[in-house]
């Protein structure tokens, strides 16, 4: 046998009617706190304002005040008169991964003062809002709404209205617009609306991310280098932006329940940090600054292995595979003074009490551009006139190329045990790393 509550003849309507009244009760406990004791006039006012049946009528007029909303126009001017858009999830407009596929939140605007009408809305009953069970035209919900079928169905439609667009939709002097072309002088209005439902899930998403329970022993976990088997998810340089100043339930109820704010992620292209390049320390690069290097170490090695073979000296292959470990090496050496040139300091060859002079021609680029820069507006001293003057006069390739190559005659020397180097072989590595140099120089002279 059925339940009955005043009329309504349903279990499920009675109990969603309960769920109701109750909502309207805890609205006038608020109200009558606030009141003084011997205030018995305006406590009766309450008293009958409240009643279930008369609460519910005028909640059904007052609610045209308000336009339901997934998309809402204030965010963008807290003036603005264009139409709120109300777009229902179970919509499939196409197969694509997208918000569509989400639940999202229902947002609404209008009179802030009629916002708890809506608040009734959102309320659940078996984990459906009032609110869904309303758009889906729900009978157990119509039923509850008054104690006979008649008034019930007319508070149904009127509430239901709030739901349904408007049939002139304005888009307001204060929107941001984009004139989208169509044709030739024939362009779309497009109207920007703020997204608020998807943003109100970020926020919460977010929210969850960074100050829910779970996320803070994930955290701790992380700290303490245990395992966990969920994911501890980060959100580096967050900003908060905020709508409606002290009054955020003006720009809308999903804006109220975040107190006016949303979180900003980085959209800006990531700054590139090249890695810092440690500056030699001595008076040259040709020294364990470049042997030690990562690039350079493998080819020194093969190098150093293949004059050790003793029997191979003098032959055709043996010729090949050095020239060749020889030019891989050079191509090396020019590598590190590509980093050099990018990543040092301008002038730090200056700096440096003694320092080769045909090595700071060549690897203190920042210094060299710097006083091209100087020579063009007319403002060189007198000593940075004699250095741009020297770097172009100056054979200093050559200088370097015998460098490279007494650095390496050298370390083969005492590497591979070698009582001496054919001449030849000194000069030859000194040409191969000259000839680089001297296209760089006419390039940059």
């Amino acid at each position: 046998m059925n339940e009955e509550v005043d009329g309504i003849s349903n279990s499920e309507a009675t109990s969603i009617r309960e769920l109701i009244e109750q909502y309207i009760q805890g609205r006038l406990n608020e109200k009558l706190e606030k009141l003084k004791e011997d205030d018995v006039e305006e406590r009766n006012k309450l008293l009958e304002k409240y009643q279930p049946e008369t609460w519910l009528e005028d909640a059904s007029l007052r609610i045209s005040q308000l336009r339901l909303a997934t998309h809402t126009p204030k965010q963008h001017h807290p003036d603005s008169k264009a139409s709120a858009m109300f777009y229902s999830s179970s919509e499939k407009a196409h197969d694509f991964v997208g918000s569509q596929g989400m639940q999202l939140d229902a947002d609404v605007i209008g009179n802030a003062a009629v916002l708890d009408v809506f608040k009734l809305l959102r309320l659940q009953f078996q984990n459906v809002s009032l609110l869904e069970r309303l758009l889906k035209a729900d009978e157990e919900l119509i039923a509850a709404l008054a104690l006979n079928q008649e008034s019930a169905q007319i508070r149904y439609q009127r509430f239901l209205a709030f739901s349904q667009l408007p049939t002139e939709l304005n888009a307001g002097r204060l929107s941001k617009q984009v004139l989208f072309p169509v044709e030739q002088d024939d362009y779309h209005t497009l109207v920007l609306l703020y997204p608020s439902s998807l943003a109100h899930r970020v926020y919460q998403q977010i929210s969850s991310d960074r100050f829910s329970e779970e996320s803070k022993k994930l955290r701790e976990a992380r700290f303490n280098k245990l395992h966990a088997e969920q994911e501890s998810r980060q959100y580096p340089n967050l900003l908060v932006q905020n709508f409606g100043g002290s009054k955020p339930q003006n720009i809308s109820q999903l804006n109220s329940d975040r107190r006016g704010s949303m979180w900003l992620l980085p959209s800006i292209p990531p700054t590139w940090q090249g890695q810092m390049v440690e500056l030699p320390k001595g008076a040259s690069v040709f020294t364990a600054y470049l042997t030690n290097r990562k690039d350079i170490k493998p080819l020194l090695g093969k190098l150093i292995a293949l004059y050790r073979k003793e029997d191979r000296r003098n032959t055709v292959e043996f010729r090949e595979e050095r020239d060749e470990l020889v030019v891989q090496l050079a191509d090396c050496v020019l590598d590190m003074s590509f980093e050099l040139q990018q990543s040092a300091p301008s002038g730090w060859t200056q700096q440096k009490s003694v320092y080769s002079t045909a090595e700071s021609f060549w690897l203190d680029r920042g210094y060299r551009e710097e006083l091209f820069d100087k020579e063009d507006a007319g403002e060189l001293t007198e000593e940075e006139t004699k250095w741009l003057e020297a770097y172009r006069e100056r054979d200093w390739h050559v200088e370097v190329g015998y460098n490279f190559g007494r650095w390496l005659s050298e370390l083969l020397m005492k590497k591979a045990k070698l009582v001496d180097l054919d001449d030849h072989e000194d000069r030859a590595w000194s040409l191969i790393l000259r000839e680089k140099l001297q296209l760089l120089k006419e390039e940059f002279a």
